[in-house]
């Protein structure tokens, strides 16, 4: 029987789980076959935002910005999930918090 294994690491669940970008995806890079990007806020239970909810980069006091999207692009690119001919798979999720998409009407 030919069995598939993959692991889909998702930036905005590294904060959460107190893992550095690098090591979370040296370690797996064997095993990734989705690279999911996201933001979180994990600073106050009571925002609307708090938790996985996908919120967009630069939300005030979220976990993930351009430097941590940067980094974990960059680590993407030195395993060599990303690159030049690859067809791996790397997916943004990001939505509104709140009434954000009444802003942007």
């Amino acid at each position: 029987m030919d069995l598939s294994f993959g692991l889909m690491l998702d930036l905005s669940h590294l904060p959460m789980q107190r893992e550095n970008c690098k090591d979370a995806l040296t370690i797996a890079r064997d095993y990734i076959n989705h690279a999911h990007i996201g933001n979180c806020y994990i600073k106050n239970k009571h925002d609307p935002a708090y938790g996985d909810q996908h919120l967009r980069f630069g939300y005030p006091g979220s976990e993930n910005d351009v430097d941590e999207l940067s980094e974990y692009l960059r680590v993407l690119l030195e395993i060599g999930y990303i690159g030049e001919g690859s067809k791996n798979i790397v997916a943004f999720e990001v939505k509104p918090v709140g009434n954000e998409n009444q802003k942007w009407l």
